[in-house]
């Protein structure tokens, strides 16, 4: 069932429902406004995965709106669960696709993306995702970090958000709303918890951190998490972001000096993932929209790959790979 949050500028918050999960994935449909904006017309952030594209346009219709009355898509960055319907939504409704520059490639011949994917989902990745449908040339606008565009009547900055992956961009809107996508990790209303967003292959700490910095500077009055929801603590939640996301590297990085197994490895994690939210009163149903977002055995490669890869003279390796 297609649902969808009023937000207080007029924004709309539409909940994917994906894997028949609620309020894990998000899709924000932004009005258009002044004179620039026409009637019936809105722009996207982000558009969710492929095979739920059926439910956002459902949505969209409970709001009033035609589907094809979209403009703009923007998508923080290329991962399926942003930007899987990208060239769906172009080829069905003529929409133009906002992304920053060093991810437009593998929008416009997805292979490579997909070929990773399938790596890691085998042959449920149709059936997970429903794969990914190359985006036209046409519809391509590239941008870079510090553009600013006119969207529906707004201006709204780039701001290349790097950490989570190389090619993802915050998108923060004159009006203070910022949508961090990923940058600012995996939290769930009406929660304090703060999850990081840590799959393969891309997490750079330090790339992190500089992203942490640059949104902190935006004077945000409120942050758009893609998974999932408005914030506008603004300067506490990117704080537990970045101080949790440094402290479950660092686990990682200590069980595997410890003489963890990789199988150890993504059992603490989701060990330390529940106590966290156990500590902070969260239900049984909270807990399971967390695990399911980004989960441990995401969770344990992405920062594994992070360590192998940016910092080998510390990382052991774990006990199971010795002989």
């Amino acid at each position: 069932m297609s649902t969808a949050l009023r937000l207080r500028d007029g924004a709309a918050l539409i909940d994917t429902g994906h894997a028949g999960r609620a309020e894990t994935i998000g899709v924000y449909l932004v009005p258009q406004r002044g004179d620039a904006g026409r009637a019936g017309r809105f722009d996207l952030v982000e558009v969710g995965a492929e095979v739920d594209l059926a439910t956002v346009e459902r949505a969209i219709a409970a709001l009033g709106l035609e589907p094809g009355g979209v403009e703009r898509v923007l998508v923080t960055h290329i991962h399926l669960d942003h930007a899987g319907a990208a060239g769906a939504w172009a080829s069905r409704h003529g929409a133009r696709v906002v992304v920053l520059r060093a991810g437009a490639e593998h929008l416009l011949d997805p292979s490579r993306l997909l070929k990773s994917a399938r790596r890691v989902y085998g042959d449920a990745l149709e059936r997970t995702w429903g794969g990914m449908t190359p985006l036209p040339a046409t519809s391509l606008e590239a941008v870079d970090d510090g553009d600013v565009i006119d969207v529906g009547g707004r201006q709204v900055r780039v701001v290349a958000s790097p950490g989570h992956a190389r090619h993802h961009a915050a998108f923060a809107w004159e009006g203070g709303e910022v949508y961090t996508g990923d940058a600012a990790g995996v939290r769930f209303a009406p929660w304090e918890v703060v999850r990081p967003a840590v799959p393969p292959p891309e997490v750079d700490l330090a790339a992190w951190d500089a992203s942490f910095e640059r949104l902190g500077a935006l004077d945000a009055s409120e942050l758009r998490l893609t998974h999932f929801g408005a914030f506008d603590d603004v300067a506490r939640h990117l704080a537990a972001a970045r101080e949790r996301t440094h402290a479950w590297a660092d686990a990682l990085l200590t069980w595997a000096q410890d003489g963890a197994t990789r199988a150890d490895a993504l059992r603490l994690c989701d060990d330390l993932a529940r106590a966290e939210l156990e500590a902070a009163g969260a239900d049984a149903a909270t807990v399971r929209r967390y695990l399911a977002t980004s989960d441990a055995a995401m969770s344990v490669a992405g920062l594994e790959r992070y360590w192998r890869t940016q910092h080998p003279e510390r990382w052991p390796g774990w006990k199971d790979e010795d002989a």
